[in-house]
């Protein structure tokens, strides 16, 4: 049997769209669940983090197979490297306090998470609550406790 060109593409753009609407991980839950309570006592920071973040910035993250095509996650090692979630506790205070700040500047400049990475990943978008969340939560904990 053979298929047309048009056909192949519709094809191909209905894989891609079912493959969009739905998230699989290959990391089990309680992993991720019990590095996101590690970084923030907060449940719903936390639920944000997890939902957002640990795809590239934990070990135990795992995208979605179409988010191998986004330049951004190609990149996720490099993620890893600058912030690791799962590396939280072995931060000092001056590391939680960069990578804290480092964190509310992306968010709140719309870098983080990466516009071409929430293309196919759109669970991984961050309505303007979820952000303003997140930079509240970042900006309140990379002040020092005196």
């Amino acid at each position: 049997m053979r298929i047309s060109i048009p056909t192949a593409w519709l094809l191909g753009l209905a894989l891609i769209a079912v493959g969009c609407s739905s998230r699989t991980t290959t990391a089990p839950e309680a992993t991720v669940s019990a590095a996101a309570s590690a970084v923030s006592a907060d449940p719903q920071v936390s639920q944000i983090l997890e939902g957002s973040c640990y795809q590239c910035h934990s070990t135990g993250g795992s995208a979605p197979w179409y988010a191998a095509i986004s330049p951004t996650y190609l990149a996720a090692n490099s993620a890893r490297g600058a912030l690791n979630f799962n590396d939280w506790q072995t931060y000092d205070t001056q590391k939680r306090a960069a990578a804290l700040q480092s964190i509310e500047v992306a968010v709140s400049g719309g870098s983080m998470p990466p516009g071409d990475y929430t293309a196919l990943d759109h669970s991984a978008r961050l309505s303007e609550e979820q952000k303003q969340t997140l930079v509240k939560w970042a900006s309140q904990s990379a002040v020092p406790a005196h």
